[in-house]
């Protein structure tokens, strides 16, 4: 299952009509990016929940290499209480992978499924080593490999180590017993510290240390997410789009998507994104900057650390 319901209230001026799991990282939607990792895993068919936008979800995953299940939500039922709404799809019998909506990750996912099955816990959730753990908050975890402590909600003692959760479980389908009766909730206060304090057992899954995990919970994350693909996925080579219009100068790593324009006299790279059809007019610089699709960059107009959307920019204070 995907969680796609959010409000998207992070993700503000960005979201206003689409949903962050449809917003592209190098003209790729963050949740078509997603449903492929999940499918090179073995994956076969998926559930996606919605709220806000869902038309661009839609959209996104007209062409899914997986078949979706879609569930609307009328109101967001949060963390679990989607999960349990989808409990009719994802069944009684057999674990099953939950994964938030709003990033791109590597992540072997067979391997943690095979982890999560041997461990018989009621959940396993996915850790990375992070110097973000400060920001988000980290799980510890005991010599067994069991969750002991989330963030400041619960200690159990006898940590061992911790880290960060990246939005990725697998949950045994007797966790449904243990939610509570109601269609809104969140996961973590509601299901997973209770079920702690009752001495049931949590495990985790350590990301490799090479995979990459870009959350897009915000602009910012966003902006990241785009820059880090590019280097990851396209190093210092300069991309661009065959049917691009590029008269300005260029200075790679950039990626120029299809029918964007550069106009003479405009200057974009190093470190920039130019989404499908983004237009930048005579005289603008752009560095560590992403244009979203469609977007325009005013004529002499200064972007570093910045988003471009339409005719209007969000500035990394």
């Amino acid at each position: 299952m995907i969680l796609a319901a959010g409000l998207g209230t992070r993700m503000s001026p960005l979201a206003r009509a689409v949903a962050k799991p449809a917003l592209p990282v190098l003209d790729v939607p963050v949740i078509t990016r997603l449903t492929r990792a999940l499918r090179r895993a073995g994956v076969e068919r998926a559930i996606v929940n919605t709220h806000a936008h869902p038309e661009s979800l839609h959209a996104a995953l007209r062409e899914s290499p997986l078949p979706i299940d879609w569930l609307a939500e009328p109101a967001p039922r949060g963390s679990g209480g989607g999960i349990l709404g989808a409990r009719p799809l994802l069944g009684e019998r057999e674990p099953f992978l939950v994964v938030n909506g709003d990033m791109c990750l590597e992540l072997d996912f067979a391997a943690m499924l095979a982890q999560h099955r041997a461990s018989g816990a009621l959940a396993t959730l996915a850790l990375r080593g992070d110097s973000r753990e400060r920001e988000f908050g980290s799980i510890g975890y005991d010599r067994d490999g069991h969750v002991c402590r989330i963030t400041d909600r619960i200690d159990l003692g006898s940590e061992k180590a911790s880290g960060l959760f990246i939005g990725v479980q697998v949950m045994s389908p007797e966790i449904f017993a243990r939610m509570p009766a109601r269609e809104a909730f969140e996961i973590i206060p509601e299901v997973y510290v209770p079920a702690l304090r009752d001495g049931l057992p949590v495990s985790v899954f350590h990301q490799a240390k090479s995979q990459s995990w870009w959350p897009v919970g915000t602009p910012a994350e966003l902006l990241d997410a785009n820059l880090c693909a590019l280097a990851h996925e396209h190093g210092d080579t300069p991309v661009e789009a065959p049917d691009a219009r590029v008269a300005g100068e260029i200075t790679g790593p950039v990626w120029i998507g299809a029918g964007a324009q550069v106009e003479v006299g405009a200057e974009v790279g190093p470190h920039a994104v130019l989404s499908a059809g983004a237009v930048i007019r005579s005289g603008a610089r752009l560095t560590r900057a992403l244009a979203l699709p469609g977007a325009e960059v005013a004529p002499g107009q200064s972007l570093e650390r910045a988003v471009a959307f339409g005719r209007e920019v969000w500035r990394d204070a």
